[in-house]
């Protein structure tokens, strides 16, 4: 070993100063070559499945073993990396297999029969496979990382006091920095509800991991509308209005010399009602069902006496009948009119979002007349659709606006493409290697070799140069060639000059 590092200096020291700088860069040069060889060449892996629970990527790390395919786990063995041209096969051979999970299971928990097996386990496994697809599905929104679901299936029974309604509980894991909209808390809760008989989406709780009750029974309110939906609702239908106005005063004063700010208090009471009336009808008079008439009369003429023997005819002061001679007649009329009852049935619902009152005010830039501020007041008032009997009001006012210098457009930065880092590290030996190699070919120089004569001499070659002591014969034979490279390029400086720059060329 210590021969051959021997050999090494020599070799080395033997180069010339250039040579030296030539090989160093080709060194380096292989040995960036090789390791951005062993770089390139080493598969890129790709995430297969990440957010696995640890029974899912055990499953997973063992179905890929038996499969021969490489892998790689990362954060704490929920996520599994596998070379990047083996992604979408093993995704699809995995999937067929029903891995992952997800930590629950579905309606293929009815693929197996079990001997034995009861109604109550059979509801049991029902519920089971219900909540594992209502979570799967869930799952399946972007802002949802992870999803558990609860339900508590209806109980029937002949009496209706014991009758037990269906609800259900939902607990969301979110993505980092997201945020789930009223409209996609609606849209779950009602998702559940149609997949559980018997369930309203009142009856579907729904929280996240960080406590936050994003819907639930006790904070809807009349109609199906929560607290907070009613303030986006208030907030919207002013940001219309408020919109509105200034788009339509911008058209006139310029743009940003209007500001509008609206007030609008809504009703969202849910009022449902129902009367009966009864009232006649044909300016007082009731609509008859059945009239009964009824006339009669009666008329005789007697002559003598008449009557009955008995009692009666006997009786002092009771006359039956008539002694003399005449004519009886009588008359009765009777009418009987059954009318049927006018009923008026009125079942009304008023469903919440009506306006209690609205307040505008309106701020023009500039100043304005009373004149021009009455026009604006009352083409505002009419696009607004404001009524003084319902207690709207408006305000519009006109003053100069403040001009802020951060309004103005700052320019955005540009963003370039981005460069591998290997890529710049390698232009970057290049470009050195490149300077290096020029600074050092311009420096080169031929050094001549120094006539070994005393340091106190004065050598100047010259015809009348004269040695201040005795040379040895090594001396003289330098100094003689010295003086006849004098000679020639004092004659023939062009040559000279010509065979210089040959020498620099070839080295």
């Amino acid at each position: 070993m210590n021969n051959i590092l021997e050999s090494i200096k020599e070799t080395w020291g033997k180069l010339s100063r250039p040579m030296q700088i030539g090989v160093g860069i080709f060194v380096l040069g292989v040995f960036i070559s090789l390791v951005l060889l062993a770089l390139l060449s080493r598969p890129q892996y790709q995430i297969l499945f990440s957010g696995l629970s640890t029974d899912d990527a055990g499953a997973v790390v063992a179905a890929l073993q038996d499969r021969g395919v490489q892998y790689q786990l990362a954060d704490n063995g929920s996520t599994v990396l596998v070379p990047q041209e083996q992604v979408d096969e093993t995704r699809i051979a995995l999937a067929t297999a029903g891995m992952p999970t997800g930590g629950v299971v579905g309606f293929e928990i009815f693929n197996t029969t079990r001997l034995g097996e009861t109604e109550a386990d059979r509801q049991l496994r029902f519920q089971w496979a219900l909540q594992g697809e209502l979570t799967r599905t869930i799952r399946q929104i972007n802002e949802v990382a992870d999803a558990r679901v609860h339900i508590v299936l209806p109980r029937r029974s002949l009496f209706i006091s014991e009758s037990q309604a269906a609800s259900a509980s939902v607990l969301l894991h979110l993505r980092p920095g997201a945020q789930l909209s009223r409209n996609q808390v609606r849209a779950i809760a009602n998702l559940v509800s149609s997949s559980v008989e018997g369930l309203t989406p009142e009856n579907v709780t729904i929280v996240d991991t960080r406590g936050t009750v994003l819907s639930s029974p006790a904070v809807n309110g009349m109609g199906g509308i929560d607290l907070a939906e009613r303030f986006e609702l208030q907030w919207l239908y002013e940001q219309q209005l408020e919109s509105s106005i200034v788009a339509m005063l911008e058209r006139i004063y310029g743009f940003g010399n209007v500001v509008a700010r609206v007030n609008a208090d809504l009703n969202f009471s849910f009022l449902e009602e129902y009367s009966e009336t009864y009232e006649p009808v044909n300016r007082g008079e009731g609509l008859a069902r059945s009239v009964q008439t009824l006339d009669e009369s009666y008329r005789s003429s007697q002559s003598g006496t008449g009557g009955v023997p008995g009692v009666d005819a006997n009786i002092p002061g009771y006359v039956f009948g008539e002694e003399a001679e005449g004519s009886t007649e009588w008359e009765r009329s009777e009418n009987t009119v059954n009318y049927e009852l006018n009923r008026i049935e009125t079942h009304a619902v008023i469903p919440p979002g009506g306006v209690n009152n609205i307040s505008v005010s309106v701020w023009i830039n500039g100043e304005l007349d009373q004149n021009q501020l009455l026009s604006i007041q009352e083409s505002v008032g009419l696009a607004t659709g404001l009524r003084e009997d319902r207690g709207d009001s408006i305000y519009v006012a006109s003053v100069p606006f403040e001009e802020t210098p951060f309004l103005t457009e700052v320019p955005l930065p540009m963003v370039g493409p981005v460069i591998p880092w290997y890529l710049i590290v390698l232009v970057l030996l290049v470009l050195i290697g490149v300077v290096l190699l020029v600074v050092f070919g311009r420096r080169r120089t031929v050094e001549p070799e120094a006539v070994p004569v005393a340091a106190g001499l004065d050598i100047t070659i010259g015809d009348d140069f004269e040695p201040t002591r005795e040379l040895t014969p090594e001396e003289l034979q330098r100094l003689g060639v010295r003086k006849a490279i004098q000679k020639v390029a004092t004659e023939k400086p062009e040559e000279i000059a010509l065979l210089m720059k040959t020498w620099l060329t070839e080295e």
